[in-house]
């Protein structure tokens, strides 16, 4: 059925609603012609608006802006969650990173090592599981910073 088809079938139907009101006794004349005119001019009106569904988002650009810029803000974004703590593959990542460099210091597998390297606060920070602030994120990445790139073999 076409698009003219339905509404049209609409407004005979609200119009036949509205004369069995009226011929029926539950509406006054009046009332009943005023009930059909409002109900054929709402679909009338509905009938000249796009379905949202039909309806087409316009294409956004995505340029890649320069300096790396684009991939910078995009991972500020997915860093934080909406309670303004580090989220949970975050620190999975920044634990990874500290073991990496634990063991290029030679310090994997003794814990006081690792604490004389990173620092009390950041060893027991890291094994918590707790998602923490930007601020403490920064402090652990700070630390892990300073251990050294290069591999002891002592």
């Amino acid at each position: 059925m076409t698009h003219s088809r339905a509404v049209l079938g609409r407004a005979l139907a609200i119009a036949a609603v509205c004369a069995l009101l009226g011929a029926g006794g539950v509406l006054d004349a009046t009332h009943a012609v005023l009930l059909g005119c409002a109900g054929i001019a709402a679909v009338v009106l509905s009938a000249g608006r796009t379905e949202v569904s039909q309806e087409e988002w316009p294409d956004r650009p995505y340029a890649s802006r320069a300096g790396g810029r684009s991939g910078v803000s995009d991972l500020g974004w997915q860093v934080f969650g909406q309670d303004r703590r580090v989220r949970p593959h975050v620190v999975r990542r920044v634990q990874e990173l500290a073991d990496a460099r634990l063991d290029l210091a030679g310090a994997d597998a003794d814990p006081a090592d690792a604490t004389r390297l990173l620092g009390e606060r950041t060893v027991s920070g890291l094994a918590s599981g707790q998602p923490p602030t930007a601020r403490t994120l920064q402090a652990w990445l700070d630390a892990i910073d300073r251990l050294p790139d290069e591999r002891n073999t002592r």
